[in-house]
């Protein structure tokens, strides 16, 4: 069944406008980052990881703005601005490409 099917993304980092260390006591920082959706569709919630870094540090999907609207989710080749929150968020850079988190 296609239900059985764990979503699958990939986001192309295109430039990073913020990064924030979370609240006191946190070890999350939250990025805000303009990325292009290459691959399935991005979905609020979801968690990315960078498969090309030793750590594997995982980030997760908070919010999505397209063409100025808040959405709940980025469609393959369409650009938006995100926010991931994790730890390790500050070691993101433009042209990194996140990989959707299988779900367990």
């Amino acid at each position: 069944m296609l239900d059985n099917v764990p979503e699958k993304a990939a986001l192309s980092i295109e430039s990073i406008e913020s990064v924030t260390p979370g609240v006191l006591g946190a070890a999350d920082t939250v990025a805000i980052c303009v990325v292009r959706c290459v691959e399935g569709t991005a979905r609020l919630g979801m968690v990315f990881h960078h498969p090309g870094s030793a750590a594997s540090p995982e980030f997760s999907l908070t919010a999505i703005e397209w063409y100025g609207r808040q959405v709940e989710q980025l469609d393959t080749v369409h650009s938006g601005r995100v926010t991931l929150t994790g730890a390790g968020a500050e070691t993101l850079a433009k042209r990194d490409v996140l990989s959707s988190a299988p779900r367990h």
